[in-house]
């Protein structure tokens, strides 16, 4: 079980505070861990099954610092939004039942360290709402051990973060890990009760919609005996490009793509 803070570390505790705590992205998204997994060596997967998420008393939104129409905003605003038997108390009058998520979750990178604040194939700042509980991601291994680490819990967060954050919470984040040899998966893959999702990272949408594309159209046909050019019809037909988060940060967006388990029931 990790105990996680939110994206701000755990420094919002008032209105005034979500006002007004202003931090770098070099202190921001900061991840519980890490943790050494027993067994986990480079070259191998990392699966993180997502058993349970307990979310703190109160989220908090706010706009500012960030998002794709910052400029048309009159910072700073805030929202600390209680969350009640799972539901979130946005104001007065709306009222919505939450989606917690977990946004950073990822293993030690090869080559030179990456912040928390950051996506990459080794996982990161995904910000994928696919990756709720009863979802599996799987990691590519670098180091030996793997070290998990995981943080930047979202209450509710909308496909995109298209306001740079979500509803950012406190969390306790439950977990259960398993090593797979010989997957080579060099991208984080996750899966869902009902379907199974590439996913990727880029400069642009456009680019990380493409890397996500290219890894499922090699699954698909890796594990459903055809070629690469029958996977991409099948993608066309059945393929789900969704976004992550493209919240004109100063960092990569993430896309993912995603195929019903009703035509790929298992990918390994």
């Amino acid at each position: 079980m990790f105990e996680t803070l939110d994206a701000l570390g755990g420094r919002v505790k008032t209105h005034a505070d979500a006002l007004a705590v202003d931090i770098p992205p070099s202190m921001g998204n900061p991840a519980t861990g890490p943790v050494r997994v027993a067994g986990a060596e480079p070259g191998d997967t990392l699966g993180v099954k997502l058993l349970d998420i307990k979310l703190g008393d109160f989220g908090y939104g706010r706009v500012k610092g960030g998002g794709v129409i910052f400029d048309e905003m009159r910072p700073p605003v805030a929202n600390l939004t209680p969350i009640r038997d799972g539901m979130v108390l946005f104001n007065d009058r709306i009222r919505f039942r939450a989606h917690p998520m977990v946004g950073v979750v990822g293993v030690a990178p090869a080559g030179e360290p990456v912040h928390t604040f950051y996506p990459g194939p080794h996982g990161g700042n995904l910000d994928i709402n696919e990756y709720a509980v009863g979802a599996t991601i799987y990691l590519p291994v670098a180091a030996p051990g793997a070290l998990l680490a995981i943080g930047d819990v979202h209450a509710s967060m909308g496909d995109g973060e298209l306001n740079a954050g979500g509803l950012d919470i406190d969390a306790e984040v439950t977990v259960e890990v398993s090593v797979h040899k010989g997957l080579g998966w060099r991208w984080p893959v996750i899966e869902t009760p009902d379907a199974w999702c590439t996913c990727a990272c880029a400069p642009t949408l456009a680019e990380a919609i493409r890397q996500a594309t290219s890894d499922m159209t090699t699954l698909l046909a890796q594990r459903l005996a055809m070629s690469r050019e029958e996977a991409f019809i099948l993608i066309g037909a059945a393929g789900h490009a969704r976004i992550g988060q493209a919240a004109a940060l100063p960092m990569d967006v993430t896309a993912y793509l995603r195929i019903s388990k009703e035509i790929m029931p298992t990918a390994f």
